[in-house]
């Protein structure tokens, strides 16, 4: 009688071998997940990344109407950038692509920049700051990631001691006999002394 009870209540070896081989493959196939999403992660962005140019194929280079010659003077104004953004399966309309700044010298000519740093990549920005060699305050391009400056005429103000290797990327500018103004947006490789388009 006492032989039967015991059996019922205590699981047999092979009940034991059987539930811990359960645990086992549950364990296993948990820790193969997590691995696989723990390296999908960086792989997807890495790709993500390296294909975005191929995303926007057609984007770079390609001339943009974005203001007209009475909307401006010699203090440097932003304006984004919109096209129809098509990747591998869907288009999308009216996507912000970038930004340039866009200025009329005194002298009548119209210029144009990226506001990407070619340093780093951070967003130039502009708004009255000391010179750096002067020590002046005045309207100036400054990154706010690194505090290189540059002039309004795109030029860095302390070479010697800029972090960017270049001065800002200037974009070619066109103004039609009715005095719009076209800018041909592209981007250009950071962190090299030479620009070079992507």
């Amino acid at each position: 009688m006492e032989n039967s009870a015991e059996n019922r209540t205590c699981p047999s070896a092979a009940a034991e071998e059987k539930t811990e081989g359960r645990r086992h493959f549950v364990k296993t196939t948990l820790a193969v997940g997590i691995g696989a999403a723990c390296v999908a992660v960086p792989v997807y962005g890495g790709a993500r990344m390296a294909l975005y140019p191929l995303q926007q194929e057609g984007l770079s280079g390609k001339e943009y109407q974005l203001t007209t010659l009475a909307n401006l003077d010699e203090t440097p104004r932003l304006y984004a950038v919109t096209d129809t953004v098509t990747d591998a399966w869907v288009s999308s309309p009216n996507q912000p692509i970038g930004t340039v700044f866009i200025r009329k010298t005194a002298e009548g000519e119209v210029q144009a920049f990226q506001t990407v740093c070619p340093h780093a990549g951070c967003r130039i920005k502009v708004d009255k700051q000391k010179d750096p060699e002067t020590g002046e305050e005045k309207t100036i391009f400054f990154c706010p990631c690194h505090g290189d400056a540059f002039d309004l005429n795109g030029e860095r103000l302390s070479p010697e001691t800029s972090k960017s290797a270049r001065s800002m990327d200037s974009l070619e500018t066109r103004v039609d006999e009715e005095g719009r103004v076209f800018v041909k947006f592209q981007s250009f490789r950071l962190g090299c002394a030479e620009k070079s388009p992507v």
